[in-house]
């Protein structure tokens, strides 16, 4: 079973995604703060790693770039209502960046390109 991990201090886009993935047969560990996330990213293995930008404890940018001190090999997407965070992202190591608002099928071309086809239809 694939593994990610969300960050997302936002408590009803925790529950969307949480209740999309699972029920794509993906196991979905959720974290409010970016404190929390860089625990879990540096102590368990995930296949994907999706961030919000804007979180308390740390930023995006700032778990990214101390997961890439460790992982350079798990992907790490991130999501931003601000533009102009990009290339601070990409300088962070991040794999790729979404902006708000990101909806359903968002999340769907999410879990199709890091875990896999077979993902694709379970909606």
């Amino acid at each position: 079973m694939r593994r990610i991990l969300y960050a997302e201090d936002e408590f009803t886009n925790r529950r969307i995604v949480e209740v999309l993935f699972t029920s794509a047969g993906v196991h979905c560990d959720l974290v409010a703060d970016g404190i929390r996330a860089l625990e879990k990213a540096l102590t368990e293995e995930y296949d994907l790693i999706i961030l919000d930008q804007y979180m308390p404890g740390h930023r995006g940018d700032v778990v990214a770039r101390k997961i890439r001190e460790k992982n350079r090999e798990v992907p790490i997407v991130v999501i931003t209502s601000d533009e102009a965070e990009i290339p601070r992202l990409r300088e962070a190591g991040v794999t790729e960046v979404f902006i708000k608002p990101l909806h359903r099928e968002d999340y769907q071309r999410i879990l199709r390109r890091y875990c896999g086809p077979s993902h694709e239809d379970s909606y």
